[in-house]
């Protein structure tokens, strides 16, 4: 109990600094007067594209899933939509658990490998993204140097967190090995339960070893992530503040990397601090990224968390279905 306070308590504080920032300074009157002249025309083409978006995610999944067995977008779609909506809803992410505890129920896998192939969509959302990152520094002159360095860290990071996955994905016979030499000093029914889940792990991870797919997964992911960029567009333009395409997937990238941390339901909060930390060296106003960020988290929550409250509902599930069993 101690310990989930103390997790608790500094998510809340790590979000209170996060609005803070974000807020700090702005102009209330500019800001209310953005929102309440925005041209709210573009929900309709925002709205196409993060159903585009939420489509190739499962698509993506599908092929993630492979090596646990063949699944269609239309019984993965369900399960994913039921997580993104409690994200929305839950604090630190734990709509990602409840999405594979409910698919791996339904689908009688375990969840430790279901769960694993969640850490293959955060790789390949990396790739796609530090991809994009890329092609922003090319195209973009003069670059923020702010944003530039922090993202240099960043991916440092991640290449060595994917160089990790790939050798336990391609080599699980050595890290079975490794964790038997480790537990050693255990007793035989821990040693053989953590033996078992790191089998499943392997499992959950190897399709990224398989050329035949990683190329549709990699596809998939930077395909969908252009048309996130498309929607952070759309936002800056409801408020009369257009943004190149580089620029937005710079927003993309910082948000992505912001929200992959423990943090608040849907975000709020967090998506404001990431919206001006990103937007403010490219001369956008604080106001115009707070009343963007407002429209693109918000176009994003509503629909989402409908759809996932929709299904979950259908499947008469309930809050002892999110539990993870031992």
């Amino acid at each position: 109990m101690a310990k989930r306070l103390a997790s608790l308590g500094l998510m809340l504080a790590f979000t209170a600094a996060l609005v803070v920032y974000a807020f700090w300074g702005v102009d209330w009157p500019q800001l209310g007067r953005l929102l309440a002249g925005g041209s709210y025309w573009v929900l309709a083409p925002f709205m196409a594209c993060l159903a585009v978006y939420h489509w190739l995610a499962a698509l993506r999944w599908r092929w993630i899933l492979r090596p646990l067995g063949r699944y269609t977008t239309g019984q993965v779609f369900p399960a994913m939509m039921i997580g993104f909506g409690g994200n929305n809803l839950l604090p630190a992410r734990l709509g990602e658990i409840l999405r594979a505890v409910v698919f791996a129920r339904q689908q009688g896998l375990t969840k430790s490998g279901v769960l694993m192939t969640l850490v293959v969509e955060r790789v390949l959302d990396v790739a796609a993204i530090f991809a994009f990152y890329l092609a922003a520094v090319a195209t973009i002159s003069p670059f923020p140097q702010d944003i530039q360095a922090g993202a240099h860290t960043v991916a440092v990071l991640m290449a060595g967190v994917l160089a990790g996955l790939v050798w336990f994905a391609g080599w699980p016979h050595q890290v079975e090995a490794l964790w038997n030499a480790l537990a050693a000093w255990l007793p035989a029914g821990p040693r053989e339960k953590g033996g078992a889940l790191v089998h499943a792990m392997a499992q959950g991870l190897s399709s990224l070893t398989s050329p035949g797919l990683l190329a549709p997964m990699l596809f998939h992911s930077v395909v969908r992530w252009g048309f996130s960029g498309v929607m952070v567009m759309l936002s800056l333009q409801a408020f009369g503040q257009p943004i190149g395409f580089g620029a937005a997937m710079i927003v993309i990238a910082v948000s992505a990397l912001a929200v992959s941390l423990p943090g608040p339901p849907g975000f709020f909060g967090v998506m404001q601090a990431t919206f001006v930390f990103s937007l403010l060296p490219f001369g956008v106003a604080r106001e115009t990224a707070l009343a963007s960020s407002m429209l693109f988290l918000l176009g994003q929550w509503a629909p989402t968390t409908a759809v996932g409250l929709y299904y979950y509902l259908h499947y008469h599930l309930t809050l002892a279905d999110a539990q993870v069993d031992t």
